[in-house]
């Protein structure tokens, strides 16, 4: 029985990948006769409002958990993708100011304004934290799915959610000429890498799937270290398996850099391939330390996975643990 399992399970994985590669080959094929075609593109996830919340909620549980008082007055968020909505709920749990940091800007007014209204009703109905049952892949993972009533009282819920904030936020979401409302603040850092204005200072930086796909991770980490404010918190949650572009979910280890380009094409971003360890290393030379750090292995639940002898050259004396490693949620804090 547990081989048929094991049978199927490599099926459905077989399935999921050939699909994939179908699709972009059709995207190719249209492109040839209609070279100005772009299929509508979008980064998945935000654009759901209760995954917006569970996100948020997830990673504040976590930073109180290990040592954060008090909801920090400005944030950044790095790659929001098809909305703000992480950002949005941060700020209904408090927070005045946040800059959205990405390579271009997915959302829309439309598309925020509606998660907004629903994550206002997500705050005042206290609801639970949508757990793995609603959204199975989305980690960090909570020991209680309750909504965190230790952290918002009724004071600061009150304060979090009253009137004039909302009204503040509401208006920068369908005003785009403004980024300041009273005391709330909501600006897109776009292009992030090349960003020629003046980058904010913040109290705290999160991603949420996202560091995987930055190919200048040096100049990320740099950029992170200038504008977090020390003894500050930062969180992120990273995705090393191969998106797709391989069978296996770390097949992309097994190919070669020469082949990996061509992979790649002309796409502005894909994945770095880079594993934990190069995150580790880039935070310790930055001067953060590490207060948690979570990681889970695809192949314990049934992922196909590649041999260490198939590992291109570049990985092939990986240690084990970036070998094992399919995701980790990272939370430090700034010396």
């Amino acid at each position: 029985m547990e081989g048929f399992k094991l049978k199927k399970s490599k099926l459905y994985f077989l399935v999921l990948y050939f699909i994939r590669k179908i699709y972009y080959l059709c995207i190719r094929i249209i492109k040839i006769k209609y070279p100005d075609f772009k299929p509508k593109r979008g980064t998945g996830g935000t654009n759901s409002a209760r995954y917006c919340y569970s996100i948020c909620m997830r990673h504040i549980v976590h930073l109180f958990n290990n040592g954060m008082k008090q909801i920090p007055r400005s944030i950044a968020e790095f790659g929001p993708g098809d909305s703000l909505g992480i950002g949005l709920c941060m700020m209904l749990a408090g927070v005045d100011e946040y800059y959205a940091f990405d390579i271009v800007e997915h959302a829309n007014k439309s598309t925020n304004l509606a998660i907004f209204n629903e994550l206002i009703n997500l705050f005042k109905e206290k609801s639970p934290i949508p757990d793995n049952n609603e959204f199975s892949n989305i980690k960090p993972l909570l020991d209680d799915y309750s909504f965190p009533s230790h952290i918002f009282n009724e004071n600061i819920l009150n304060e979090a959610l009253s009137d004039k904030r909302i009204n503040n936020i509401k208006q920068l979401l369908t005003e785009s000429s403004l980024d300041t409302s009273g005391n709330i603040k909501i600006k897109y850092i776009v292009p992030w890498e090349n960003y020629s204005g003046n980058y904010p200072n913040v109290d705290f930086v999160l991603s949420q799937a996202v560091l995987e796909h930055i190919d200048n991770l040096p100049q990320f980490y740099f950029v992170m270290a200038q504008i977090l404010n020390s003894g500050c918190f930062t969180s992120h949650e990273i995705d090393f398996k191969s998106h797709g572009e391989t069978y296996e979910w770390n097949g992309h280890w097994a190919i070669s850099n020469k082949k990996w380009k061509k992979i790649r094409g002309a796409r502005p971003y894909l994945i770095n391939r880079e594993p934990l360890s190069t995150h580790l290393e880039f935070l310790k030379r930055n001067k953060f330390i590490i207060l948690e750090k979570e990681c889970h292995s695809a192949t314990q639940y049934g992922r196909p996975t590649i041999k260490r002898s198939k590992l291109s050259d570049r990985f092939l004396n990986m240690s084990d643990e970036d070998y094992d490693t399919s995701s980790c949620f990272i939370l430090a804090k700034k010396e």
